[in-house]
């Protein structure tokens, strides 16, 4: 079963154009390490089940006079919950594949770093938050079998295909369901900036888990020295491949 989510993709130089932007705007956390405080926020996936409410803004009833006692920016009213307090332990997180030596203008290089974290979401455990996402990065390709596209590079469920090239996954234990972030209809020595906004579910005390791993320890190079504005290293190019999520905004599922 494909769980709620939510879709926005925009892909960033050399990337695939971009094919499901969104037009209304995105409020929530700034973003770590540099990165934008503000993205695009999502139209409806063809996967998505439940909706979400609108508590990221600020707590539902507060008292207060002229202008109401809402907070902001994902803040609770007065007596209300802190949803973006609940994503703390997932915002900025990165994956970091880089390459062992510098490769020069080689198109491949020697890895031996693997990401494979875990983290606790916060919440309540009785509440399924809708947690929008923005994933920046650059990274090369690979095909899964199964699962369901969800624009372009981003794919619910499957597995991977090719044991040779790298995976970048986020699994989430409830709702359980696996996110795979470079999909791809081909492989091939190519590397390409990938520029997600997505909104997962994800139920207050679920295990996220990462994953990032190169399964022959040979990275295709950012060989066309891609840079990510505002996300480090920029304005280097990263020497191999990288991936940060930064948070967007959190609500709550609708009952």
């Amino acid at each position: 079963m494909v769980p709620a989510i939510t879709v926005l993709l925009a892909c960033g130089s050399d990337a695939d154009p971009p094919q499901d932007q969104a037009t209304s705007s995105s409020t929530g956390a700034g973003a770590s390490g540099g990165g934008a405080a503000t993205g695009a926020s999502t139209s409806a996936s063809s996967s998505a089940s439940s909706g979400s409410s609108s508590a990221s803004s600020g707590g539902v009833g507060g008292t207060g006079g002229a202008g109401g006692a809402g907070g902001s920016d994902g803040a609770g009213g007065s007596g209300g919950e802190d949803l973006l307090a609940a994503a703390e332990s997932i915002d900025g997180f990165r994956w970091e594949i880089p390459c062992d030596q510098d490769p020069g203008n080689s198109d491949e290089c020697t890895t031996s770093k693997r990401v494979d974290e875990k983290k606790t979401f916060g919440g309540s455990p009785d509440t399924v938050y809708q947690v929008t996402v923005r994933l920046r990065g650059v990274v090369e390709n690979e095909t899964y079998r199964g699962g369901t596209p969800d624009g372009m590079h981003f794919r619910v469920g499957g597995t991977p295909d090719h044991p040779e090239y790298n995976v970048y996954s986020i699994t989430v234990s409830d709702p359980a369901e696996v996110y795979y972030l470079n999909d791809s209809p081909n492989v091939g020595h190519n590397s390409f900036i990938i520029d997600h906004t997505k909104t997962i579910p994800i139920r207050g005390g679920a295990t996220v888990s990462f994953l990032g791993e190169d399964p022959n320890h040979i990275s295709i190079t950012n060989f066309k020295h891609l840079v990510v504005e505002g996300v480090p290293p920029a304005p280097e190019p990263f020497n191999g491949q990288f991936i940060q999520l930064d948070v967007q905004s959190v609500d709550k599922a609708q009952p």
